[in-house]
């Protein structure tokens, strides 16, 4: 069962599922959730389950936004007007950046050892740069891409000496997308290699498990209203601009020619 933090106040539960899960073992966990007064997804269990693999998209694309030069106040407005509960840089701090390397690292390790190396972030120099080279490990520290007076933060000045912002700013509309597209597009893919089950446990998990802007109905329901021929058009543009981890889930791009939308089901 992976609860989220906090946990009296998160009301989403993950039920992993393992490869000899019983069935009667997932029915009691379903019960004892709800009986806790929790709302329970079921999802096969994946590196990074699926809210934490989704949700970690959205911070990185926050701080690829800032190694390309983009002012962090125009970051931090952009995860808002997107409408994300925090924005990207703030939330990194909470996270705690510590913990963000040790996850990058071991991760690194992991994908090595089972011959699957993956090509670095564009986020991670910057998590290396402030984290560790800075020694800026988030919050509980006092001190991140924040800095932290007791119930006051304020943007670390030295951040613009890092990474000065570039002459020439992005549209705020171009920096919504990039924190949209990104993530609902890695809960298609989650979707498509059966990590999350359902449809309905997709969107309930991306507002429930990281507060995927909740006006858009879900991660998932995000590409239905746009459209999945849209969706996989604008997808294209960002992937040749900013990096293949744009480009758009295979199962969309099966939709788009298809006509056809994320649906459970009957």
């Amino acid at each position: 069962l992976h609860f989220f933090s906090p946990v009296d106040k998160m009301p989403l539960v993950e039920i992993i599922v393992g490869a000899q899960t019983a069935d009667t073992t997932l029915a009691r966990a379903f019960d004892y959730v709800l009986q806790i007064g929790k709302t329970p997804i079921v999802v096969n269990d994946s590196r990074g389950f699926y809210t934490s693999r989704v949700f970690a998209t959205y911070v990185m694309e926050g701080l690829a936004l800032l190694g390309e030069g983009v002012h962090p106040r125009s970051i931090e407005i952009a995860g808002l007007k997107a409408g994300m509960p925090m924005p990207p840089l703030a939330l990194q701090d909470e996270v705690s950046l510590g913990l963000s390397l040790h996850i990058l690292d071991q991760t690194r390790k992991d994908l090595a050892t089972e011959g699957n190396p993956q090509p670095e972030h564009p986020a991670e120099q910057v998590l290396r740069n402030v984290g560790a080279t800075h020694g800026r490990l988030g919050k509980k520290t006092g001190k991140g891409f924040y800095d932290y007076d007791g119930k006051d933060k304020s943007l670390w000045p030295q951040l613009l000496e890092l990474y000065p912002p570039a002459s020439e700013q992005p549209a705020q509309q171009e920096l919504i997308d990039r924190l949209l597209f990104v993530q609902a597009n890695e809960a298609a893919r989650c979707f498509e290699e059966n990590v999350v089950r359902s449809v309905a446990d997709a969107n309930i998990g991306s507002i429930f498990g990281w507060g995927f802007a909740p006006f858009h109905g879900g991660a998932l329901q995000f590409i239905n209203a746009l459209g999945a021929k849209r969706f996989v058009e604008r997808s294209r543009e960002l992937a040749q601009r900013y990096g293949e981890r744009f480009a758009p889930a295979a199962i969309v791009v099966r939709l788009a020619a298809d006509g056809g939308r994320f649906e459970d089901a009957a």
